[in-house]
């Protein structure tokens, strides 16, 4: 019994298949390490601009806020004032703040605003109605002590409004600023009622 051998020919040939199925599975183990990369750095992208987007989408939010506050030139009727600051370029709406006299945690009735534009702005207690008029401090100067120390950083307890975008915004203590909560299904001129996504 011979047994051939085969011709050198037949030799290289299946060498050269065997290398060449060798090659095919290191190229594609390499590939499938650069796959995972790519896709660990578009995590890794994504992640980032989902950041991005909720910094820009809590951006009129973060810049709005108020303060307990006393218009020192003012009778005792209309001393105790809240003042406003919408820091943004855009108006925000259906303000509601909520506040408490300095002796005792005593809720004060709530002040409630259509619309509050960019800008620093005071609303003075009034004897009758609760709440004067909301007073625009760039067009009537007009001295403001604000509370923002000892019992007085405590009279402003909740804050909440609508941004020019639809999406409803609480700032709770001055400090807490949560999106949503409290919402009365309130949304500004021109936005649906249909939940965000």
């Amino acid at each position: 019994m011979l047994i051939e051998l085969g011709t050198v020919a037949e030799w290289v040939g299946g060498l050269g298949g065997f290398l060449a199925a060798a090659a095919a599975v290191v190229a594609w183990r390499v590939n499938k390490r650069m796959l995972l990369v790519e896709e660990a750095r578009d995590a890794k992208l994504t992640g980032r601009e989902r950041e991005a987007q909720e910094r820009r989408r809590r951006e009129q939010a973060a810049l709005v806020f108020a303060l307990g506050a006393k218009l020192p030139q003012r009778g005792s009727d209309e001393t105790w004032a809240i003042y406003l600051f919408n820091g943004s370029d855009k108006p925000v709406y259906n303000v509601r703040v909520e506040s408490q006299r300095l002796s005792g945690g005593v809720a004060n009735h709530a002040l409630e605003l259509g619309a509050v534009p960019p800008g620093r702005f005071v609303v003075p207690s009034h004897p009758t109605y609760h709440w004067g008029s909301l007073i625009d401090l760039s067009l009537l100067p007009e001295p403001v002590d604000l509370l923002v120390k000892g019992k007085g950083k405590g009279m402003i307890t909740q804050v909440g409004f609508v941004d020019a975008d639809g999406a409803s915004w609480v700032l709770r203590s001055g400090t807490e600023l949560a999106e949503g909560a409290g919402d009365s299904g309130a949304r500004a001129p021109g936005h649906a009622l249909e939940p965000r996504t």
